[in-house]
């Protein structure tokens, strides 16, 4: 799982430094809000709260792509 994180966020940081629209970004924070709040309702998902992290990390994505100009 650790694994599957650190690659996601290596691709989040190279596409930022691309420079990929903020509007991308912003939707592909929502898709991994979504993603984690459906792994966190699901209630024979047991991951020890890392369903949280992955929604925290999706709204992280959106607030960067909302604050990015371009």
């Amino acid at each position: 799982m650790v694994v599957i994180l650190v690659v996601i966020t290596t691709l989040i940081v190279i596409s930022v430094r691309k420079g990929v629209s903020g509007l991308k970004l912003m939707l592909l924070g929502i898709n991994i809000t979504l993603f984690g709040g459906i792994i966190a309702v699901d209630p024979n998902s047991n991951l020890g709260g890392v369903e949280y992290i992955i929604a925290l990390t999706g709204l992280i994505i959106s607030i960067i792509g909302l604050e990015k100009h371009n």
